[in-house]
């Protein structure tokens, strides 16, 4: 195609990060009739602007909830920041290989990452894993540019800022702060800094932007650890071997591009020259934090979620690109890009067709009857009260999807206690009452229930065809 062979390597790269945005928003859009479930807890926290929850930071909710007010649409809103996310990672990734080597290399390492399978079908979801990717490549890039010029203090103040802002998506980002750390120690030329104001008003920068978090995990005894050990010794966790196997099945779609490419073309290309200090510096951000966290894992004798290692190998394309030692033609780059391209749309193709078609185990919770579900459980408190419903509680995704879409967003009791929905006083319950909604066919009522209470037993059903069970707690004045 004429277009096509007139694309720069940038361009590519954009034409790249379109055919993400496109593809992994509009068909998830189209064939969803509802939020994904992280999506959903994050409209439960969003319109609060908590500094902090008993899971996570609060940073994800946050951006949840500006797009949700710009698009005005509860499953559209999540999934175009989703893939902005994205393409602006393509970006910092491009960018910091422009940094080292020229721009058909940078092009082609970006285009390598594109096709793993943690830039495609688990970015989909917006939650902390998929904030993390552009934080993670955006650091890199600003510190690679301190690596050029230490002396310009205004990428010290950017390094703090974002440093500052990661934290606030997922505490693992401490992580890539600990290896960039390591780097300024181990650099020869970076070491010169710490004789500089340069590193740190970085790290005052960063304190200063984490400092509300930070008082907030101490006045709340640091609450999200305790889950994240929770998590850690769940089921689905893996052991630090299966962790690492996970890994690399994650990374193993990158080959595609390099088939369609071709090796033979590889190999006969003109070799290309690395500086030994970026190749290394490469080799540090990319693997330094996925042994850092099997090592936490060995010590601690736990368990590690395998999606933690989303974030961590977005250098990966360009570190390939580099150890390859081979010059890249702009058709290579082309193909490589193409390859990419056209996983991505057969994920959002696939997303369609799950949607239709159930394979691979349980229903897609995308796929739940959100509209239904709120429907009749207003009509069932409508059924039992003329007073107006205040708020609803229960079981998290089956009450998440009951208010999603209304103004009860903003009053939601997340369980059958306040413990973890600190923006509802007990007196409120007791003044207004509240609808409890629980997966299953639950026997008793939540003791927040005060007043008289009626049960019953909600008509629609999940696809997981488990009853929807009702509980109208009226006002106990």
């Amino acid at each position: 195609m004429p277009f096509l062979k007139s694309l720069s390597p940038g361009r590519l790269i954009i034409l790249l990060a379109g055919v993400q945005i496109l593809s992994l928003v509009g068909f998830p859009y189209f064939f969803s009739s509802a939020p994904p479930i992280d999506v959903v807890e994050g409209l439960v926290w969003a319109p609060h602007w908590l500094i902090g929850t008993y899971k996570h930071p609060p940073l994800p909710a946050w951006i949840i909830e500006i797009f949700v007010t710009l698009t005005r649409d509860m499953i559209f809103g999540p999934y175009l920041a989703a893939q902005l996310a994205v393409a602006l990672t393509y970006f910092f990734i491009y960018r910091l290989g422009r940094l080292m080597m020229d721009p058909m290399r940078a092009a082609a390492g970006t285009a390598l990452i594109a096709a793993s399978y943690y830039f495609t079908v688990p970015t989909i979801e917006f939650n902390h894993n998929v904030i993390q990717l552009p934080l993670w490549a955006g650091t890199i890039f600003i510190y690679a540019r301190i690596r050029r010029e230490p002396s310009l203090f205004m990428n010290w103040i950017l390094l703090g800022l974002v440093c500052g802002i990661g934290l606030y998506a997922k505490y693992s980002f401490a992580l890539l702060i600990g290896v960039l750390l390591i780097a300024s120690l181990v650099e020869s030329s970076m070491r010169s800094t710490w004789a500089s104001r340069g590193p740190f008003s970085a790290m005052v920068i960063t304190l200063i932007i984490f400092a509300p978090h930070l008082i907030w995990l101490v006045a709340h005894d640091f609450a999200p650890f305790f889950y994240l050990a929770d998590r850690a010794d769940s089921p689905t966790a893996s052991a630090p071997l299966w962790f690492l196997g996970a890994q690399l099945a994650d990374h193993l779609p990158v080959i595609a591009p390099l088939l369609f490419v071709g090796f033979a073309s590889l190999k006969g290309a003109q070799a290309s020259s690395a500086d030994k200090q970026n190749r290394r510096f490469l080799w540090l951000v990319t693997f330094a934090p996925v042994f850092l966290t099997l090592l936490f894992a060995v010590i601690t004798n736990s368990r590690i979620k395998d999606m933690w290692g989303m974030a961590m190998f977005t250098p990966l394309g360009l570190l390939i690109v580099m150890e390859l030692g081979r010059e890249w033609s702009i058709d290579m780059v082309r193909r490589a890009a193409l390859t990419s391209c056209s996983l991505i749309v057969l994920v959002g193709i696939g997303f369609a067709l799950h949607s239709h078609f159930i394979f691979g185990g349980a229903t897609p919770r995308t796929n739940w009857p959100m509209r239904a579900i709120a429907s009749e459980a207003q009509s069932v408190w409508k059924a039992s009260t003329s007073t107006p419903l205040a708020m609803i509680g229960g079981t998290p995704w089956i009450a998440g999807l009951a208010v999603v879409e209304t103004p009860l967003r903003n009053s939601m009791i997340i369980g059958d206690t306040l413990d973890h929905s600190p923006w509802i006083a007990i007196d409120d319950v007791r003044a207004k009452g509240a609808l409890f909604l629980f997966s299953g066919d639950r026997q008793t009522a939540p003791k927040l229930c005060t007043g008289p209470v009626t049960k019953s037993i909600l008509t629609i059903q999940g696809p997981d065809e488990q009853p929807i069970t009702a509980f109208v707690c009226l006002p106990s004045s």
